[in-house]
């Protein structure tokens, strides 16, 4: 899968006993020479959270799995987000119920064939789970959104997806009008598998 030109991705091994984020942080230098880059959690003002650009017109995002640092920089675009997950994850219907049947609360949600098309693979749990934590993180709001919003429809390696209203309290204001987001597939270091998310007003 060959991402769009101008969104450019990275991974690298994490030596043992290395501060993972000097390495993703090492990755989004190359990716963007003579960017700086801060976070800045809004919850506790800690320095982690949601990657800002400063010094170059691109958006990150960077996503850690056993062992390795995965980085991902989208030219003149505002928000991207990346994830990376083993293929072998286990326990995925725990932390995304869209693998299970939908419970009352639900109605809002598509029909269970278009929940996602991942391929149908032993590795589609955790392609599935991808996708939607690469839409979470593009979004900014990540996990304080229930997973069971984001809704997912594609065929082979792209895919877009929206994050519905919810059952219970319809969309916040804060939220405004619904995004679409456009997404891709891909695979990275052995037995990982990558998703990139982008908002699709982009036009890519």
């Amino acid at each position: 899968m060959t991402l769009p030109t101008g969104i450019r991705l990275a991974w690298r091994e994490v030596p043992a006993g290395a501060p993972r984020r000097d390495v993703s942080r090492a990755l989004l230098t190359e990716l963007l020479p003579g960017a700086r880059f801060r976070s800045r959690c809004p919850a506790c003002g800690g320095d982690h959270g949601r990657i800002h650009v400063e010094g170059a017109d691109a958006a990150v995002s960077v996503s850690y799995v056993e062992g390795w640092a995965v980085a991902v920089a989208a030219q003149g675009l505002e928000r991207v987000g990346l994830d990376a997950v083993p293929t072998d994850a286990g326990g995925l219907e725990r932390v995304l119920p869209r693998l299970a049947p939908p419970g009352p609360d639900d109605l809002e949600s598509p029909a269970p064939e278009a929940w996602a098309d991942a391929g149908g693979s032993s590795a589609a749990p955790a392609r599935t789970w991808a996708r939607v934590e690469a839409v979470l993180k593009a979004d900014g709001r990540g996990l304080t959104v229930d997973a069971r919003r984001v809704a997912v429809q594609g065929h082979g390696d792209t895919w877009v997806a929206r994050i519905l209203p919810s059952a219970s309290r319809g969309p916040s204001p804060a939220e405004g009008l619904p995004r679409e987001w456009r997404g891709w597939d891909l695979d990275g270091p052995t037995n990982v598998v990558l998703a990139v998310a982008v908002e699709s007003a982009s036009g890519l």
